[in-house]
């Protein structure tokens, strides 16, 4: 299943799940932990009803689980109820997972199994995940990349109920990066903190509820170096370096190479095309409620500038990372970087 499916093969198994179709055994993985606690979660809440858990519920953490008697536990028959269901939480933990195969040779009917991974994947090399991958559920969930996270942020708001303005998304995305739990907590807390009658929740409303400064983040120093307002920029930057552990300086370029990185782009794109700059955005897959700053960007940064800029936000990111800044600290690093990238 392609990365990009990952989203509908969870609302499948989500909604098989609410229809109380249970698969035998599930194998829920990932590097991105959110979907796949999800769904331990509502098999957990829809498996049985509260007064049958007692007798039929059973759940292990692999750091202590002893495999025998995880396996002893999916082949006993139910009480009073229509099935078992065992869920190992932490299972990239549990010993001896290979002893699971000879369980999977004869799965229990009247048993569910949940190895809940987390934030991992089960090894595919080994015969126990070639044997399980033709008998079980498996749900692998990948981690989102940086620059899908506003769509995603979208999708999100839509799926609960309400919608989220471009440049909300953006300033949440920039908060949380690509941390979907924190992102749904947050989510939750907007959706409480303003009135059920509005629609959009808005970059003010983050602003208010969450505790973001929307002028000094990495975002708006991408957008005022895209604008060359050295002014803004400067002021950006010393903010941001003043407080390295809430805005660490490998967080700000990494925004910053994602940005010039695109402008570099945008311009081959005109280049071998020879189209303006708005339809080599669209080309670049660009949504156009974000083309603003990257249009700001091609009209101040010729390629050749784009060039030298890539240069020296990696000369930065070497310095930051090595002996070669001196004793230099981030924010002034920082600053320097700014003043290259305007002067250049």
């Amino acid at each position: 299943m392609a990365k990009t499916d990952t989203k509908a093969l969870f609302d499948g198994i989500r909604s098989d799940i609410l229809a109380g179709n249970f698969a035998p055994v599930y194998i829920l993985m990932g590097e991105e932990p959110f979907y796949p606690e999800q769904l331990c979660d509502l098999i957990t809440e829809r498996a049985l009803q509260p007064f049958e858990r007692d007798f039929n519920q059973s759940i292990f953490y692999g750091t202590d689980a002893d495999i025998d008697m995880v396996i002893a536990d999916c082949q006993r028959y139910p009480m009073m109820a229509e099935r078992v269901l065992v869920v190992v939480k932490e299972a990239q933990a549990l010993k001896k997972i290979e002893n699971l195969g000879n369980y999977l040779d004869n799965i229990s009917p009247s048993t569910v199994l949940v190895l809940l991974f987390n934030g991992k994947n089960m090894d595919k090399r080994t015969a126990f995940y070639k044997k399980a991958a033709k008998v079980c559920t498996v749900f692998e969930s990948p981690k989102v990349k940086d620059e899908a996270m506003p769509e995603w942020i979208r999708n999100h708001f839509r799926s609960i109920g309400r919608n989220i303005a471009p440049d909300g998304a953006m300033l949440l995305a920039e908060y949380a990066g690509n941390d979907l739990r924190k992102i749904s907590v947050e989510a939750d807390k907007l959706l409480r903190a303003i009135p059920q009658e509005q629609d959009t929740v808005t970059a003010k409303d983050i602003e208010t509820n969450i505790g973001i400064s929307r002028e000094f983040n990495a975002t708006e120093l991408t957008n005022a170096l895209a604008a060359a307002d050295g002014n803004k920029a400067y002021k950006i930057a010393y903010f941001l370096g003043a407080s390295p552990k809430k805005y660490p300086i490998q967080m700000t370029l990494g925004f910053l190479f994602f940005f010039f990185n695109k402008v570099e782009m945008i311009h081959s794109i005109m280049l071998r095309d020879r189209i303006k700059a708005k339809d080599a955005i669209a080309k670049a897959g660009i949504y156009s409620f974000f083309a603003g700053p990257y249009l700001a960007a091609i009209a101040n940064y010729p390629l050749k500038r784009v060039m030298r800029t890539i240069a020296f936000l990696r000369e930065c990111d070497y310095k930051s990372k090595s002996n070669y800044g001196g004793n230099a600290s981030e924010g002034e690093l920082l600053s320097e970087l700014v003043g290259k990238i305007l002067s250049c």
